[in-house]
């Protein structure tokens, strides 16, 4: 009998809305708009359908995914089907109910995008006021919750100087992964 391959991976895009306007996204430049996104029954058919093919976990990306309102509702589907969950998130929206209510639906893991160490260069880089702030709070939010966390921090010019410094934030986050993404744009 062949040995089992590696766990079968899903990345899905719930949307193309986001609060953060980084510039090396590569969200399209003609955004969706809400009213013509796929709708919940639409997502949790194609979640169906990749369960029953042999994926094991979902990446929920964007975008921000937590604008969806039905997000709780995607991350309990895949739950049901034993899918294990990652939410790729900004971290710029997300309350406490929220996160309670999405570790209550079966969110398995959060990853938090960080765009600089310091609040001067998160705000640079993603155009959002005071977002350095709520990403630290979300981070908090997802360790109370019990979530595992991992930091992602896309690296270029504007932040390169800044590594140690995004090493020193995961561990002072109890971070359970730093992961460094080069930007490629």
């Amino acid at each position: 009998m062949p040995a089992p391959g590696p766990p079968i991976g899903m990345l899905a895009e719930l949307t193309h809305r986001c609060p953060l306007q980084c510039p090396y996204c590569s969200n399209p430049v003609e955004l969706m708009k809400a009213n013509r996104e796929l709708s919940t029954a639409a997502w949790v058919d194609v979640f169906y359908q990749a369960a029953d093919l042999g994926v094991l976990q979902v990446h929920l990306s964007g975008g921000e995914p937590t604008l969806r309102q039905d997000l709780e509702e995607i991350v309990s589907c895949l739950s049901a089907r034993s899918v294990y969950t990652n939410l790729i998130t900004a971290g710029v929206n997300l309350t406490q109910q929220r996160v309670a209510a999405l570790a209550s639906a079966g969110l398995d893991h959060v990853q938090l995008s960080i765009q600089g160490a310091t609040p001067e260069v998160t705000e640079l880089i993603g155009k959002y006021k005071n977002g350095f702030a709520e990403k630290l709070e979300t981070a908090r939010l997802v360790r109370e919750a019990a979530l595992p966390l991992t930091l992602n921090a896309p690296i270029h010019r504007h932040n390169i100087h800044q590594m140690r410094q995004f090493i020193d934030l995961a561990l002072e986050l109890d971070a359970d992964r730093l992961e460094i993404a080069n930007v490629q744009y």
